[in-house]
């Protein structure tokens, strides 16, 4: 057994992490038996690429989804419809299943990696992970990885039993009537607050005539649409990263970023949202061109597409088109001065 931690600072070890043992189990396995807790929308669609990937590459790879607690507790529209994404894609090809726990809520976390013709799996992990912290999670999580052969068997048989005896396949369960409402994208992300309305109206007091109206580029290889792109090798397991769904950075023309009063290249500002939000964000590239949140580039990314989702306009996995922002009434996003040169308002109203 080897202890997995997140590499999360001041508590960073040399463990292994969830994600890094994840990528490594899917590498060296034909199968992969996941039965979690909670998903996310994003998570879903990071599982349905790692899959799609392989099986481009004519090295197919099967995966059973167990979904323990939102049977009982609910869906939001969002995760629903990834998971019947997920579920789609791999009855079409062939390759598994996403099923939802009915019998009872399943709160367990575990991760079964098989090879084809081995009668136990090769690898299995177990702990507090969810299938959320495949992605580049910023919760501290504890997990153990197992390759003894006992401890295999026990969850290889755990995880056929919950398939067999208290799941339903997703695609046969009744849709639900009503969803739970979609929490905002960027509650509890690291390096976001919440502004009040009394702090945002001070701000917007302070706003001078100059706005800058950032273009929402839709081309099929627009930035905007970084999900659909190529993904990253990862040199430590063999692995391909998919990008991220809430990946997002803005191109911004060379006629603003060269006009009188844009911000600098390189500069770092602190935005205020009309929505109440505000994190920071960076301008970088040739000649300042790159508009992206500091830090975690998912901050902005979940603040654009999350405006879209929440709006009925953009579903879970699809591109922004043009269509989309027809719908939903605008095709830029105002970066408004004020007369603080750090403090700038962002506004995707409509």
């Amino acid at each position: 057994m080897e202890l997995l931690y997140s590499k999360i600072k001041p508590c960073e070890y040399d463990n292994s992490s969830f994600g890094e043992a994840f990528e490594s189990g899917v590498v060296n396995s034909d199968s992969i038996k996941i039965a979690t807790g909670y998903v996310t929308e994003d998570s879903l669609l990071e599982l349905k690429s790692i899959l799609l990937f392989y099986n481009e590459e004519n090295k197919t790879k099967k995966c059973s989804l167990v979904i323990g607690m939102h049977g009982r507790e609910g869906f939001t529209k969002a995760q629903y419809d990834a998971a019947i994404d997920l579920a789609t894609f791999l009855k079409d090809k062939g390759i598994g299943s996403v099923r939802v726990c009915t019998a009872f809520k399943f709160h367990g976390k575990t991760y079964v990696f098989a090879k084809d013709g081995s009668a136990v799996p090769v690898s299995a992990m177990m702990g507090s992970s969810n299938l959320g912290n495949i992605l580049d999670n910023r919760q501290w999580e504890v997990d153990a990885l197992f390759t003894e052969e006992g401890v295999l068997s026990e969850l290889d048989v755990l995880h056929n039993e919950l398939v067999v005896k208290a799941s339903t396949d997703i695609l046969d369960w009744p849709k639900p009537e009503t969803f739970i409402e979609m929490p905002d994208l960027l509650k509890d992300r690291i390096d976001v607050e919440k502004s009040d309305e009394e702090e945002y109206r001070r701000i917007e007091s302070t706003v001078t005539d100059r706005v800058f109206d950032l273009p929402l580029k839709t081309e099929a290889k627009s930035n905007l649409n970084t999900y659909f792109g190529k993904g990253r090798l990862a040199t430590s397991t063999g692995a391909i990263r998919p990008r991220h769904w809430y990946e997002v950075e803005l191109i911004v023309p060379i006629e603003i970023t060269t006009a009188d009063g844009y911000p600098k290249r390189d500069s770092i500002i602190r935005v205020y949202t009309d929505d109440g939000w505000r994190f920071s964000c960076k301008i970088q590239g040739d000649y300042g061109k790159n508009f992206r949140s500091e830090g975690d580039l998912k901050t902005l990314g979940r603040w654009i597409k999350g405006r879209l989702e929440r709006a009925g306009c953009l579903k879970v996995g699809q591109p922004v088109t043009k269509e989309v922002l027809d719908k939903y009434g605008r095709h830029t996003i105002s970066l408004k001065e004020t007369s603080d040169p750090e403090v700038w308002l962002l506004d995707f109203s409509i």
